[in-house]
């Protein structure tokens, strides 16, 4: 596949625009979660089941990546991109109108299905409109900006919930894509000349098997993925444990979320400061150390029956916080390790193992779910735990 080479004036213009389409699809995500605990009443269903509404959702989004990898590199990014904020636009007016929790679910599967393509593309071009120096510092910029959006997600959420009830955070989740996709249609640049070998099955399982035993690649993959896990074992149980176990008013959780997502920021922003002081590699190690710091902190607390609500973000945020810097200078590590010829389905496998991972942290904590916040600690450990270990145990042999 030939490069094209993109008017460079647009680039930071065109960050903008990406930032604002992959924080449209994390809005899908978390924008509703201060509802999740009044929709079992109003869908007369479990709290088990309006669970899943999250973790099937971020399954298809997951899954559907490894298969956007090699359609990216077949058809080009944008025509990719465009066919996915059409279909999260109409999945997304479903979840609004959706009559039962069944048609929820299948809603959410669907809108998962079609943010995926987002998720794969706008990696890709990130990583193909900067380079070097200054692609870490895009990166930065890129995982800084998406941070608003979490940030702000549950706080206008649990508002909108008040106002106008849960389908209407859905609404505003249609009218932000459509907005930014007017955007990228009108802006965004190819970036990539169509490959017609791209979709030869026998070459895509070559390349899909021989990222997932390169020992580097699992290296940058894996604490990724992790972080994620334990993140989402609080998107998914957070509501429940602050809102139902601790009584904090339903518009407020925002507010304590949002802390979280602002030590992300910092996180991330400190890499659009140290790139041009400190290596790629420094920079994660710090974010897992910090990460397993995290995990350990918040089972301690747990277990020790001393967490509040305050406390418990405080601690949280140190996991927040690492995530910042892994995902300022992990994926950057991760699409140079693959290379031009499997860039495209390396995004791909990116994204499974951050969502896939992600969605196994969000199913653990609503299958383990027993009134308190023991499953949801043990999670958020485990998962920094497993993050370590890969980091250091995959180090290059001497």
């Amino acid at each position: 596949m030939t490069a094209i080479t993109p008017p460079r004036p647009a680039n930071w213009l065109i960050l903008l625009i990406l930032i604002g389409l992959s924080g449209v699809s994390i809005l899908s995500t978390d924008l509703y979660t201060p509802s999740l605990p009044d929709m079992p009443d109003l869908l007369a269903t479990t709290p088990q089941v309006v669970q899943l509404t999250l973790s099937l959702n971020l399954a298809a989004y997951a899954i559907c990546q490894l298969f956007y990898g090699p359609i990216a590199d077949r058809v080009g990014r944008r025509p990719l991109l465009l066919v996915g904020i059409i279909g999260f636009l109409l999945s997304s007016i479903a979840c609004a109108l959706a009559p039962t929790v069944e048609f929820l679910i299948a809603a959410r599967i669907a809108q998962g299905i079609f943010a995926s393509a987002e998720a794969v593309v706008t990696m890709l071009l990130v990583r193909e409109l900067f380079a070097g120096e200054a692609g870490t510092k895009a990166m930065g910029f890129f995982g800084m900006g998406l941070g608003a959006f979490p940030a702000l997600g549950p706080l206008i959420g649990g508002q909108v919930h008040v106002l106008a009830g849960w389908r209407a955070n859905f609404v505003v989740v249609a009218l932000a894509i459509l907005a930014f996709g007017f955007m990228a249609w009108r802006l965004l640049p190819e970036t990539r000349k169509p490959d017609p070998k791209a979709l030869n099955l026998p070459r895509i399982m070559r390349i899909y098997r021989g990222l997932i035993t390169d020992r580097t690649v699992l290296r940058y993959l894996l604490p990724m993925g992790a972080s994620m896990a334990g993140i989402f074992a609080f998107i998914a149980a957070g509501p429940f444990i602050i809102i139902d176990q601790m009584g904090i008013a339903t518009q407020a959780y925002g507010l304590y979320y949002g802390a979280t997502v602002v030590a992300y920021i910092i996180g991330s922003f400190s890499v659009t400061r140290l790139a041009s002081r400190v290596s790629a590699e420094a920079l994660v190690n710090a974010g897992v150390a910090f990460n397993l710091a995290g995990g350990i902190g918040v089972l301690a607390l747990v277990l020790s029956g001393q967490h509040t609500p305050l406390t418990l973000v405080a601690v949280l945020s140190l996991s927040t916080f690492s995530i910042g810097l892994i995902f300022g200078a992990a994926p950057m590590l991760l699409l140079d390790e693959a290379g031009d010829d499997r860039r495209g389905i390396a995004s791909g496998l990116l994204g499974f193992f951050e969502i896939g991972m992600a969605s196994l942290g969000a199913l653990a904590v609503g299958t383990l779910y027993d009134g308190t916040a023991t499953p949801f600690a043990w999670v958020t450990m485990i998962s920094a735990a497993i993050g370590a270990t890969a980091w250091w145990g995959l180090r290059p042999r001497v």
